[in-house]
């Protein structure tokens, strides 16, 4: 395919912009004022012409080297001029004094408290001076080169226009929007329900999924990019059959870079939901064995490259560890890679779709629903656009998304025309279809998504952060420099791109994270042309030492020593430079970067283990964007105060950042400041004092974090300020403001604390500071009445005794989630039952409340319309919960939790209730719960006074599938009438200390799945034959029960059982016989059962077991054969004083991975050899030194030994020849041995 184009249109504009604003702003003798003047001219004399330009260097190269030498003017004149017009405001803000700052430090001696506060003044003053001078000589030097400078621009640019007339150019009328496209509706969104012509391919997946054939372990979805492999996996992967069929469901994107250690980081971090710390393989293995083992998982791999055989193989054997029924679903574009992990009969793949299907999704992205009728010329040719597209839906999408604002016939036939169709085949046709939709998007439109090629393939962008880097890149294009209007028109460009698919947010639910499809990076790469660098892993391989025309750039690298490959230094004219890196930063690194890129405008240092700023950053005087966000930063250097342009400083998650610097008071252009989660910041500087009268106020759009103090909360209305805002210490605060200061801003989330954030826990004395807050806190809150705008609103530690007059359905209707939280003193809960889409409320912390009322509700006739969930927690004096009289009261409440209200004695009926937990209350609560008929998960927990749980609640309540009884020390039994609840699905019974017995009616819970019983030691055994007619149990544990001295008879009925745990019980002398009968039994662990003598005979004909753990059981002797175990991948033996060998018939356990034997001494006198050296294997990875060995282990067929693992062992060498059979390490599948202190 041809090179990447140059995209200079929005250069120019930018250029004609500043030369206006130079000639309006800057003294220019006459003779330069008019020579500017004919550069204008020039200007829009090559902007009539140059989108013509840019679509003729596809064929014309030397339109492309013309095009090439306009860019490099353009960003010259752009960087002067910038460099101009800011030496200007900066010689305005040096002049302007710094007001002095009001420590937070308490001096004993006042005296020594002035003469510090005069000696840090006059040193302030002085560099102020200082800076001054130098800055006035300094400009004296510069002014006539930047002279000099303008000068050899504007003959530069004459130059080029008297070569444009070589071309034949013509004038092109540049794109916009139509007035009848703008009052559409937008386009559908991408949920499941939109997916055309894949109802066969999801059907047949998912029968793959659920069956139970190995056969079918690993499903790849093959196709080539664009044809939706991804989007089929993630309709498969949500699929409401699969609901509970599944015990883990994963999901990772691999892409290119594979190895088996970066598929298990993914994979946990998936399952832990938090970032993986460790490295190291055999640490990883470990954890993925603990949460995927006897586990049925679904693990989607998307977007899989590598075929890399030996990877793969070792990727299978770790992914062995999860139960029968586990099921892997890989995409990818390669034919190979699906033959290396599934096979010919499993492999699904995706054709093209029928043109029916693709013209109708073509259809929903051109126009809006039934307006296709409106323009029946357009719809013939967008049939033969359809038609070239061949049934690849990402290209229908993207095209039907690129005409969606195109209604002139001639703009359809110049998409369906155009060359770029006939240029290759295959995927590489695909790319050239989305080609064709990026020439065609307005010239804006495309250096704002050329830009995203700098972030690594499947990076999240967040979309504010984006459109602010964008602004200050200087790639949103607009009238002027209101603020406003940039962010409007930069979120504009946003929507955009993602109405034409080029953009997708991370979930349905989230407008906030979002990725660029893998087919769509692809083409930001290929037309990001050199002005774009991204360098990955501090791979400087492919890095050239050319970067005169680099502007832009990203380096990813784990370690800050190795971010910035040298050649990168001479990247002079480099605007932004995103740095993703972990590790410290030195000094010396960042006084380097600083020193070489002086025309920088965006700076991303984030999650880098930055802890000091060096002052020099105030040199990087065009600085647009700076985040520091995540980074161990104390504070920030006085310097920071010279960035006159700064419109973003971003400082979220710096949790040891302690104060700001006074001087940040000059940066005059700031719009968003991000202070989010700087838990240390004690105070504001004077970016909110009474003092700081020149900072235009109006441009501060984000502070999510305000620190109240004295009357400064009134400053806020003069802010623009949007989405969330928290507000802290408010009991500093004193009321009685001009305006409301929160009732004109375009906040979503508030949050209003008296404290620091800890939840609003005050101390509780009655100090003057208490006394003060208690006093004002009622008209303050009156006045900090947030905008109807509001949708997230939280109350922490209020100390009036009434909610504000504006907490009603007139004043903050689009409300969907309220928290009131310690808010003590406050008496009534009034009018909250009447928001509108309220949807979760959560009332913790009222002292003062007694009762719940109309006034609750609000008195009207369909209380609480949308609210789904309530929590009432920690209301110690509430007695009473009337009903509300009205049948229509809580239609969609699904979740209540009423926790700590021991006077509470009833509640009322909900009608739709399934979610049910009750903590720490009255007893006589649950007879009250008895009337929820809908209930489908109850926890009853900590009830200290509770003798039984009433009858009639299982009577009434037979939907249920999960209860949990948890911390109920007096409770004796479960009622008698439990085998009526069939549906139940779960069991948990946990601290019951009294609990001696369950009862008979267990047996008839057929349903049952789950049955766990933990720390209840007066309970001794389970009812007589209860386990018999549990077959659909899958998991029994037994923790902590030391009273617990046998199982019933008929465990061996129990078939479906899967996992089967005792720990700690210390008086249970057997297992159950029959235990060979439980075919399907995957996990079976015991721990801590110091009589237990021996294992049933029946273990060893358990040919599904996978995991067999014996720890802690000094009356063990003997093992079990486990040559039939045919199915072992874990054994674990520790802590068995006289267990005198190795389980017989281990050297056949071909699915042996982990191996561990420890603190065995019987064993070891065993196995023990004298005067012998054994030397492992070479397949061995990783190995330790070991005393002694059974020298039997050698002959033991263990081909792919990843791990190996001897712990606390003494010197010693190995010789593998002594083996009695002379054997070697043949072929299995172990992955990891640990044989620890068995001395």
């Amino acid at each position: 395919m041809e090179v990447a184009s140059l995209i200079v249109s929005p250069l120019l504009q930018v250029m004609y912009d500043k030369l206006a604003s130079y000639l309006n702003g800057v003294e220019t003798p006459k003779v330069q004022k008019k020579n500017i003047q004919k550069l204008q001219d020039k200007l829009l004399t090559i902007q009539a012409v140059i989108e013509d330009a840019e679509e003729k260097q596809l064929k014309d190269k030397t339109v492309r080297i013309w095009l090439s030498k306009l860019a490099d003017v353009a960003y010259d004149a752009d960087d002067l001029l910038d460099e101009i017009s800011t030496r200007a405001l900066l010689r305005q803000t040096l002049r302007k004094r710094v007001p002095s700052e009001s420590s937070s430090w308490k001096w004993k001696d006042p005296v020594k408290d002035q003469l510090r506060r005069i000696r840090s003044s006059v040193g302030k003053e002085t560099r102020r001076q200082v800076r001054i001078t130098s800055f006035t000589l300094q400009s004296i030097l510069t002014e006539f080169e930047m002279r000099r400078k303008l000068t050899d621009i504007t003959e530069r640019l004459e130059d080029i226009a008297r070569e444009m007339s070589t071309f034949s150019f013509k004038q092109v009328v540049v794109y916009k929007r139509s007035d009848t496209s703008e009052k559409r509706e937008t386009g559908p969104s991408v949920d499941a329900s939109q997916i055309l012509g894949r109802t066969e391919d999801r059907k047949k997946i998912v029968d793959m999924l659920l069956s139970s054939g190995a056969d079918t372990w690993v499903i790849p979805i093959v196709g080539i990019g664009g044809i939706g492999k991804t989007t089929l996996a993630q309709v498969v992967y949500n699929d409401p059959n699969l609901e509970g069929h599944f015990d883990k469901k994963i999901w990772v994107s691999l892409y290119d870079n594979f190895s088996t250690k970066k598929l298990l980081t993914e994979i946990l971090e998936c399952l832990a939901e938090r970032r993986c710390e460790s490295s190291h393989m055999g640490v990883l293995q470990s954890q993925l064995r603990d949460l995927l083992y006897g586990k049925r998982y679904l693990l989607v791999m998307d977007d899989v490259w590598s075929d890399d055989q030996e990877e793969w193989d070792k990727v299978r054997n770790l992914l062995r560890c999860g139960a029968e029924g586990s099921k892997i679903i890989v995409t990818t574009r390669s034919e190979k890679v699906a033959s290396l992990m599934g096979n010919s009969t499993t492999s699904h793949v995706l054709k093209a779709l029928t043109k029916d299907d693709c013209w109708t999704l073509f259809k929903h992205q051109a126009f809006a629903y039934g307006e296709e009728g409106n323009f029946r010329n357009l719809l013939p040719i967008g049939l033969r656009i359809v038609d070239k597209c061949q049934g690849v839906p990402l290209a229908a999408k993207v095209l039907g998304g690129l005409l969606r604002f195109r209604r002139m016939e001639d703009e359809w036939l110049r998409v369906q025309e155009s060359a770029l169709w006939n240029l290759d085949a295959g995927q590489n046709r695909i790319l050239s279809v989305l080609r064709l939709s990026f020439n065609h998007l307005p010239s804006h439109l495309k250096r704002c998504f050329a830009y995203c090629a700098l972030f690594p393939r499947k990076y999240h962008l967040n979309k504010e952060k984006l459109i602010q880097q964008w602004i200050a890149g200087g790639l949103v294009q607009t009238a002027g420099d209101d603020p406003t209007m940039l962010e409007l028109i930069g979120n504009e460009y946003f929507n955009d791109l993602v109405e034409i698919s080029f953009f997708q947010p991370v979930s349905i639910s989230d407008a906030v994270e979002f990725q660029i499809p893998s087919l769509i990076y692809d083409l930001a790469k290929y037309v990001a042309g050199n002005e774009f660098l991204a360098i990955a892993n501090s791979d400087t391989a492919g890095v050239s030492d050319d970067h005169a025309k680099t502007r832009y750039a990203l380096v990813d690298s784990n370690y800050w020593s190795s971010l910035m490959p040298k050649a990168l230094y001479k990247a002079h004219k480099l605007r932004s430079l995103n740095l993703l890196a972990s590790g410290d930063v030195s000094m010396e690194a960042l006084r380097s970067l600083i020193r070489c890129f002086r025309h920088l405008k965006i700076l991303n240092l984030s999650g880098s283990g930055l802890k000091k700023m060096h002052r020099s950053i105030g040199d990087l005087i065009c600085l647009r964007y700076l985040d520091l966000s995540n980074t161990l930063l104390e504070t920030l250097p006085e310097t920071i105060g010279h960035l006159c342009n700064l419109r973003t400083l971003d400082l979220s998650g710096c949790t040891d950042l302690l104060e700001l610097p006074g001087e940040i008071v000059n940066l005059v252009n700031l719009i968003h400041l991000n202070i989010k989660d700087c838990a240390r910041l004690a105070s504001l500087p004077f970016i909110v004092s009474a003092d700081f009268f020149w900072l235009d106020r109006k441009r501060i759009q984000t502070l999510p974090r305000f620190i109240a103090s004295n009357y400064n909360l009134r400053l806020l209305h003069r802010f623009d300020l949007r989405g969330e805002l928290k507000i802290t210490h408010l009991e500093n605060a004193f009321p009685y403001f001009e305006d409301p200061p929160l009732l004109h801003s375009q906040l979503h989330t508030l949050e209003l604390f008296w404290g620091g954030g800890d939840e609003g826990k005050l101390n509780r004395t009655m100090s003057r500071e208490a006394r003060h807050a208690e006093a004002y806190s009622e008209p303050l809150m009156t006045e900090l009445q947030p905008s109807p705008s509001i949708r997230r609103l939280s109350i922490n530690g209020y100390p009036g005794r009434r909610l504000p007059p504006w907490m009603n359905p007139d004043a903050i209707s689009n409300l969907t989630v309220l928290k009131l939280i310690n808010c003590r003193n406050v008496e009534t809960l009034s009018m909250l039952g009447q928001l509108p889409i309220l949807k979760c409320l959560n009332v913790q912390g009222m002292g003062n409340v007694v009762k719940i009322d109309n006034e609750f509700t609000g008195g009207g006739m369909k209380p609480f319309p949308s609210l789904s969930e309530l929590t009432l927690g920690d209301i110690p004096e509430l007695r009473t919960w009337e009903n509300t009289g009205s049948a229509e009261a809580f239609p969609c409440l699904k979740r209540l939790s009423i926790i700590k209200c021991p006077l509470l004695k009833t509640i009322p009926w909900f009608p739709t209730i399934q979610h049910l937990i009750l903590k720490d209350c009255d007893p006589l609560l649950l007879r009250s719960a008895a009337d929820l008929r809908t209930l489908l998960t109850l926890v009853i927990e900590s009830f200290l006074e509770l003798a039984f749980i009433p009858k009639v609640l299982v009577e009434n309540c037979l939907l249920l599938v999960s209860l949990t009884v948890v911390s109920c020390p007096k409770l004796r039994t479960l009622p008698i009438n439990l085998g009526r609840v069939t549906a139940l699905k779960s069991l948990k019974i946990a601290w019951c200390e009294m609990l001696d017995s369950l009862p008979h009616g267990l047996a008839d819970l057929i349903s049952l799945e789950n049955l766990e019983i933990i720390e209840c030691p007066t309970l001794i055994t389970l009812p007589e034959k209860s386990l018999e007619r549990l077959s659909s149990l899958r998991s029994l544990s037994i923790e902590n029960c030391n009273g617990f001295t046998s199982f019933p008879e008929g465990m061996q009925h129990a078939t479906a059982l899967e996992r089967l745990t005792v720990m700690y019980c210390s008086n249970l002398v057997s297992l159950p016989d029959g235990l060979h009968n439980l075919l399907v039994l995957k996990s079976l662990t015991i721990i801590s059962c110091p009589e237990l003598a021996s294992l049933p005979e029946g273990v060893q004909h358990m040919k599904m077991l996978q995991n067999l753990e014996i720890r802690i059981c000094p009356k063990l002797t003997t093992l079990p054969e486990v040559k039939n175990l045919i199915s072992l991948r874990s054994l674990a033996i520790s802590d068995c004083q006289n267990v005198k060998s190795l389980p017989e018939g281990i050297e056949q356990l071909s699915e042996l991975q982990h191996l561990s034997v420890q603190d065995c001494p019987e064993l070891e006198n065993r196995c023990k050899r004298e005067d012998k050296t054994l030397q492992p294997a070479p397949q061995v990875h990783r190995i330790g030194k070991l005393t002694s060995i059974n020298h039997n282990i050698w002959s033991w067929r263990f081909p792919i030994v990843s791990d190996c693992s001897y712990r606390r062992c003494q010197d010693h060498s190995f010789d593998r020849r002594d083996s009695d059979s002379g054997g070697q390490w043949g072929s299995t599948s172990l992955c990891d041995l640990e044989l620890g202190p068995i001395l």
